[in-house]
């Protein structure tokens, strides 16, 4: 048994997620969403500090801690590559990056996702996208956890969260669909991504919103705007499939009819999933552990609600 803590610090909120993998499956263990008062003027310091009584109140295990970048820090590039041995790979990654970023590549960390097709000839390429960061963001971003004293084991992006948790149900990829949008919901933001042939060739995030404000229905409103904007401008001028399918996760995701209701107004087939249908299904390997299911009984279902907006949060941890 290995147990992971996947640590998201999302605008207002310090989310965290315990789950522990054994064979059968992940267990969820233990969770966190707490809102913590942010602005300009809290430094790390002052992020740290909640942080480390969070967690030193609610048990939260600092064993293999997971964590992920602001998105508004990461860089994203998508390249074709012809087929190379994975050593090769790193290589040139760092070779096309070099003709796109801004400062030279020792100012960055970098990291990168694949996926291998075939052409009509037979000739096999990598399909790739690679995510940048300057280090000094990754190094202050770092410090927060350095100053609750949590070593932390891998640092993400939200991007490949999302990504995870799509492949991870089956919905890229193998037997999956081909050309998909995955549209993630916060209070928040919006983070919308393009994936073709299993790589994420487009992302954009819609921010400056603020859902707790405003009715169900103007929130609709909001999302369909956003996703019509996205749409226009990913295909305008460019000759691509259409879009097999919209995959929507996040705080609206377990709304009865919201994927129906979205299919009507704007014509494209979508599919709602939400972190409770994740764990009340049997198809997904996620379960409730004995702590977690006693809490549950004792008080009520809404009290797994506050995971709705954790669904980028899972995705740091799955196919670990």
């Amino acid at each position: 048994m290995k147990i992971y803590s996947a640590i998201e610090i999302d605008y207002n909120k310090i989310k965290i997620l315990e789950v522990y993998k054994k064979k059968g499956g992940y267990f969820l263990n233990n969770f966190v969403n707490y809102e913590i008062e942010i602005d300009g003027s809290k430094d790390a310091d002052f992020i740290a500090a909640n942080l480390d009584k969070i967690i030193g109140e609610n048990k939260i295990s600092k064993k293999n801690v997971i964590t992920s970048l602001n998105g508004n820090k990461v860089l994203s590039f998508n390249f074709t590559l012809p087929n190379m041995p994975p050593a090769d790979l790193k290589s040139a990654v760092e070779y096309e990056l070099k003709k796109v970023l801004h400062f030279p590549i020792t100012h960055y960390i970098f990291d990168y996702i694949y996926a291998s097709y075939s052409d009509d000839s037979g000739n096999i390429f990598l399909n790739l996208t690679a995510f940048a960061a300057l280090e000094e963001d990754v190094k202050n971003y770092l410090s927060i956890f350095e100053n609750a004293s949590i070593k932390v084991r891998s640092i993400e992006c939200k991007a490949v969260s999302i990504y995870n948790n799509a492949k991870y149900m089956g919905k890229i990829g193998p037997g999956g669909a081909n050309h998909v949008l995955l549209c993630d919901i916060s209070y928040y933001s919006i983070k919308i991504l393009m994936i073709l042939n299993e790589a994420v060739i487009f992302e954009r995030t819609a921010e400056d919103l603020n859902f707790k404000n405003i009715s169900y229905e103007n929130s609709l409103s909001v999302i369909v705007d956003e996703l019509k904007r996205t749409l226009d401008f990913y295909f305008a001028g460019k000759s691509l499939p259409p879009i097999d399918e919209i995959i929507l996760s996040g705080i609206f995701s377990n709304k009865k009819g919201f994927d129906m209701i979205m299919s009507k107004v704007t014509g494209f087939k979508f599919f709602s999933v939400s972190m409770t249908d994740l764990l009340e299904s049997d198809g997904y390997g996620f379960y409730l552990s004995e702590r977690i299911n006693k809490l549950k009984r004792i008080n009520g279902s809404d009290f797994l609600y506050p995971l709705e907006e954790m669904w980028t949060t899972f995705g740091l941890i799955v196919n670990r």
